[in-house]
């Protein structure tokens, strides 16, 4: 079942961590959001970003992926250009009590900086039994059909936790800057949880694609706003993460 716990300190100034994790003997589901001020001295002299929490079911993992996502509005003739950014950074698990964050520091000139872990950490040096999971098709539907979705749109579900990819196609150019809403038939409704599309290009940002936040709730998806250029040709904006279910 899903576990809750607080962070029990960190090295960067972050304050408590609120997590919601699904721990086994050879891995563990972590999902949490951390902010943090770039230009607070704590985080200026760290070299990698520790997370001190309670005892975690394995002593240390192999490097996985989490997102790193900053603002960046631009107002121009009285139109605000979303120029929202992300990228993935790595993440370990260091000993049993320490979670480590990758300390990219590309973007600290944004101001506040939030990482989104919705990570799966495999043990290291321990083996285990694979337990083969189903891929399951997502059948995002709407009562006037506006948002379509590549068929890479699907999850895997486990009973305690769930691997959701979705991959944007297009938006009817009427709701394309409009509020979004889809039911996501068969997919799980005991998860809660903002997750963020990553891709949209970000002609403030280059070196990185844009990075829009989304919501999963009750079996819904929202998202309320998209950075500016989400819709642009060849860019796939997609959303990659291990939720732990409310169950």
């Amino acid at each position: 079942m899903a576990t809750l716990f607080n962070s029990t300190g960190n090295n960067f100034g972050a304050g408590q961590i609120a997590f919601k994790s699904h721990q086994e003997e050879n891995f563990v589901v972590l999902n949490a959001k951390v902010s943090y001020d770039p230009t607070n001295a704590a985080y200026q002299a760290a070299d990698v970003l520790e997370i001190y929490v309670p005892d975690l079911s394995i002593e240390r993992s192999a490097i996985t992926g989490v997102i790193l996502t900053f603002q960046d509005r631009y107002v121009y003739s009285s139109y605000t250009w979303n120029n929202d950014g992300g990228t993935a950074i790595k993440s370990w698990i260091k000993d049993k009590n320490t979670i480590c964050l990758e300390k990219f520091t590309n973007f600290d000139e944004k101001g506040e900086i939030t990482i989104y872990i919705q990570a799966l950490y495999t043990a290291l040096a321990r083996g285990s039994n694979t337990v083969k999971g189903t891929r399951t098709r997502i059948d995002m539907t709407q009562e006037t059909r506006y948002l379509y979705w590549s068929s890479d749109t699907f999850c895997v579900i486990f009973e305690h936790w769930v691997f959701l990819h979705m991959q944007f196609s297009s938006c009817s150019y009427s709701y394309r800057n409009e509020p979004w809403e889809a039911q996501m038939g068969s997919f799980p409704t005991d998860v809660n949880a903002d997750v963020v599309f990553l891709g949209g290009s970000n002609q403030y940002n280059p070196s990185v694609n844009g990075a829009s936040l989304a919501h999963v709730e009750n079996g819904v998806f929202t998202c309320q706003e998209r950075m500016s250029g989400f819709e642009s040709t060849g860019y796939d904006p997609f959303i990659f993460a291990f939720l732990v279910r409310d169950n």
